[in-house]
């Protein structure tokens, strides 16, 4: 049986914060898409933030394993980064193949001997438009089924700034030169990216309507009420997807309404584990 473990970011405020708006918390929900594309994985979810974390089994019997992301910031060296940090070193030392998304891609790339810093370029929020696949993503097998040039659900303010040694950017746009990489450290393999394939259009709504005003101060919607009108769009889209209208009105397309396109990298990284 394939078993698979699911690393959640956030600290336990940072959990509360969003299943009080979702229902569920970023692990909880990543398992439930994991479930969705690997019926007879067994999932288990762990919380290496937290003092007293511990894992439901030791690393060796996880055949792959998941981190979600966080509204952490990596730079700041709390103890609920070093925790993590420190954890994601001894995955690449086992040898168990890991999968990131957004502070996934971040927390891996600073356990390999990166850098992470904020973005000067702003804040990336709602959708992350035209990714560009490099040469070497254009091959790798984590976007088989992309386009060169696609567009993926993305909130994020800091960016990978320094690689480490073993690493490979495979997708980049206007906003980050790291929207996707393999790192390879010690006996590890990392499979990652800045934005978020396990994301619904429904995720994204609540992720708007989360952050609420700072969006309006940023100059991301005029006021809240067209914010709210945005959310309302995306979250009326998640469950009518002919709803042609508002994938125009958005500037959205199947790379973000088409739910095997939106977490093809998901499921090549689970297709990949059979493959050794």
């Amino acid at each position: 049986m394939l078993r698979l473990l699911v690393l959640e970011g956030n600290s336990l405020d940072g959990r509360r914060r969003w299943a009080e708006i979702a229902g569920a918390t970023p692990s909880e929900s990543y398992a439930d898409v994991l479930r969705a594309l690997a019926p007879e994985a067994a999932i288990d979810i762990a919380t290496p933030a937290d003092a007293d974390a511990r894992l439901p089994q030791p690393i060796e019997a996880y055949q792959g394993i998941v981190i979600t992301g966080s509204a952490l910031n990596i730079y700041q060296r709390e103890p609920e980064s070093l925790r993590q940090i420190e954890l994601v070193r001894t995955v690449f030392a086992r040898g168990v193949p890991m999968f990131g998304s957004c502070w996934g891609l971040q927390l891996a790339s600073v356990a390999a001997g990166g850098e992470v810093s904020l973005n000067p370029a702003g804040r990336e929020v709602g959708f992350a438009r035209k990714i560009a696949l490099t040469e070497a993503g254009r091959d790798h097998p984590m976007h088989a089924a992309r386009g060169a040039v696609f567009d993926a659900p993305a909130i994020h303010s800091d960016i990978v700034t320094r690689l480490p040694p073993d690493a490979t950017v495979t997708a980049r746009n206007a906003m980050s030169e790291v929207q996707a990489a393999e790192i390879r450290s010690g006996r590890g393999r990392f499979w990652g990216v800045q934005y978020h394939p396990e994301f619904s259009l429904q995720d994204v709504a609540w992720v708007i309507r989360r952050i609420g005003r700072p969006l309006v101060e940023e100059g991301f919607f005029a006021d809240p009420a067209e914010l709210e009108r945005y959310a309302a769009d995306l979250a009326t889209l998640h469950h009518d997807r002919a709803r042609r209208d508002i994938l125009w009105r958005l500037g959205l397309d199947q790379d973000v309404a088409n739910d095997g396109l939106r977490q093809a990298e998901i499921s090549n990284w689970i297709v990949s584990l059979g493959r050794g």
